[in-house]
């Protein structure tokens, strides 16, 4: 084989011998690209809850191995002070802050005034496991999204890859699939199946079979439950908290205290791992068609893993059901990567596992009982955490504050048609006013929502470019606000502030605040022969090393926004 390399070599001097001047011949090292790229957002998977519990969990875990056979870094931060599933999502895939992607909240209000899907669009329809569509039902899509995706972008240079995305959310699912997937998906609690949207493919044989109606009822039956060994892990690791603490919530019958035997909605089964059970087997059945393509297509699967999420906000993360439901994601992790080994080979794939934003803690609970030291006051600790109880904020006492001081500065309303957090709507009387009187409005805003816990009230409409660069408040503020999104104030909670997920009203606990309990996520990238085994990073990376890094994988460019980002996995090793 040298040998021949010498006489190419050779060849090509020969040819070259009248030119004007030596072309010195580089050595090649080629990139190596492998045939799928699986990505894993783990909901509300804080930067502070990795750095303190994956190390504890078992070493045959899939956790334990990504991070024997890659790299961690542990902190990367997000660059906008809304830190929610849509918004972090939407920038994970596309390298953009929510101003500049279009995608800043989870929810806008709807006609009838109540918050629903940021994703919602009204041209199309919900499309259920069996391929027919729900009339009745809109659907979601991308048409909310200014700018390029992943996905996107990877459709557009290799025609024939495949995409697949799933999630509990259209929120979630949506951005990571790009807007050409070969498949999108997502569960639909009112019908209690795995849905898609009339703007995309339909489900396929193996998708209607494992997201039906029937399979998603069959996987709830199953209950929740610990066997001994886990009992005693969970035990273990969640000390002295008892295992029903003030500020847990009863969602839909699930109870607040193992065993959960009767799941008896699929709403509630989000707040288990029986949700991501379905995820899993949604994902093991991709890998199973991407083994079959004997075209050797490129592939993109995304899984975002959204129970993880709904068990802190109905239980909150340092309930024993915290602990139970990662040690089984680190349990079923394991077993897809088990699954990727014999689709496409150990080394044909490579994994990057992050979070889409982190969590706080149930205000209930005291500094101790968080894992906090607090003897100094102020932050506890690096990642901001205030040693003051957390606060939640509930919606429709925002919308009664402000309707009462704005009726006393400007007189009679309505004037709030309602809030989508971190955002609240006005009325057509209330985006009729002046500039001044906005201005009334505004400062009348702070005042009556400071005790609340609302640290700060922005007009979103006048909300102005560009932002300046850094993590200072001023610019996760401005970066989190799309001044033509159709929102009026950007309400900014305070330390440990929250606002009611409203998934059991009054309980659990919730995120979307600029600091970095918040903004924080691991990630985690498995790569053979592109990062270097066992290796940490502790130096924060932006959140658009995530989609540079990714495409780099793909072999592809990455999208425009994540250009500026950092390769992690960089040339071949």
């Amino acid at each position: 084989m040298r040998d021949r390399s010498w006489t190419r070599l050779a060849v090509i001097l020969v040819a070259c011998a009248g030119c004007r001047g030596p072309r010195p011949v580089a050595p090649s090292s080629k990139v190596r690209t492998p045939r799928l790229l699986v990505t894993i957002v783990v909901d509300q998977l804080a930067a502070w809850e990795a750095a303190e519990r994956l190390g504890l969990l078992p070493a045959d875990g899939g956790f334990a191995r990504l991070r024997r056979e890659g790299l961690t870094a542990s902190e990367l931060h997000f660059e906008h002070a809304a830190t929610d599933t849509a918004a972090g999502h939407a920038a994970l895939y596309s390298g953009e802050v929510p101003r500049v992607s279009g995608v800043f909240a989870n929810e806008m209000p709807g006609p009838d005034g109540k918050p629903r899907s940021i994703l919602t669009d009204e041209k199309t329809h919900l499309v259920g496991s069996d391929g027919v569509e729900i009339p009745e039902r809109p659907g979601s899509s991308l048409a909310r999204l200014r700018v390029e995706t992943l996905a996107d972008v990877l459709v557009r240079a290799l025609p024939h890859a495949r995409v697949y995305s799933f999630s509990l959310k259209d929120r979630a699912a949506l951005p990571a699939s790009g807007r050409k997937p070969t498949l999108a998906l997502w569960l639909d609690v009112a019908t209690e199946q795995i849905v898609t949207s009339s703007a995309l493919p339909a489900p396929t044989v193996w998708a209607a079979r494992v997201g039906s109606k029937e399979a998603v009822t069959s996987v709830r039956s199953n209950g929740w439950t610990l066997d001994e060994a886990d009992r005693g892990w969970v035990e273990a690791r969640a000390a002295a908290a008892p295992d029903d603490q003030p500020g847990e919530g009863d969602l839909a019958g699930l109870g607040r205290a193992f065993p959960h035997a009767a799941v008896g909605s699929a709403k509630a089964m989000r707040a288990t791992p029986l949700g991501d059970r379905v995820l899993f087997a949604l994902a093991r059945s991709a890998l199973g068609e991407i083994a079959a393509d004997r075209t050797g297509a490129p592939a993109l699967l995304a899984l975002s893993l959204s129970s993880h999420d709904y068990v802190a906000h109905v239980f909150g993360p340092h309930s024993w059901e915290a602990w139970a439901q990662l040690v089984e994601l680190d349990r079923r992790l394991g077993d897809l990567l088990a699954t990727a080994d014999r689709a496409v080979g150990p080394d044909g794939y490579a994994v990057m596992l992050t979070g889409d934003h982190g969590g706080g803690t149930l205000p209930e609970l005291l500094p101790e009982a968080r894992g906090l030291r607090c003897e100094l006051g102020g932050p506890a600790d690096h990642w901001e955490r205030p040693c003051a109880p957390a606060r939640r904020i509930a919606p429709h006492a925002v919308v009664e504050s402000l309707e009462a001081v704005f009726a006393a500065v400007l007189g009679p309303g309505p004037w709030v048609v309602g809030v989508a957090e971190p955002f609240a709507y006005l009325t057509a009387h209330g985006g009729a006013l002046s500039e001044a009187d906005r201005r009334k409005l505004v400062e009348a805003a702070k005042t009556a929502l400071a005790p609340l816990g609302i640290e700060d009230v922005i007009d979103a409409r006048a909300a102005t470019a560009p932002c300046p660069a850094g993590e200072s408040r001023a610019t996760l503020v401005c970066n989190a606000i799309d001044p033509t999104g159709g929102a009026d104030l950007f309400l900014l909670v305070g330390p440990g502030a929250f606002f009611d997920a409203d998934v059991v009203p009054g309980f659990g606990t919730s995120h979307g605040s600029r600091f970095l309990y918040d903004r924080a996520v691991p990630l985690l990238v498995r790569a053979p022969g592109r990062v270097k085994a066992g290796e940490v990073r502790a130096t924060p990376v932006s959140f658009r090393a995530f989609a540079k890094t990714a495409a780099s994988l793909l072999g592809v460019p990455a999208p425009e926004g994540a250009r500026a980002g950092e390769d992690l996995a960089g040339p071949a090793r």
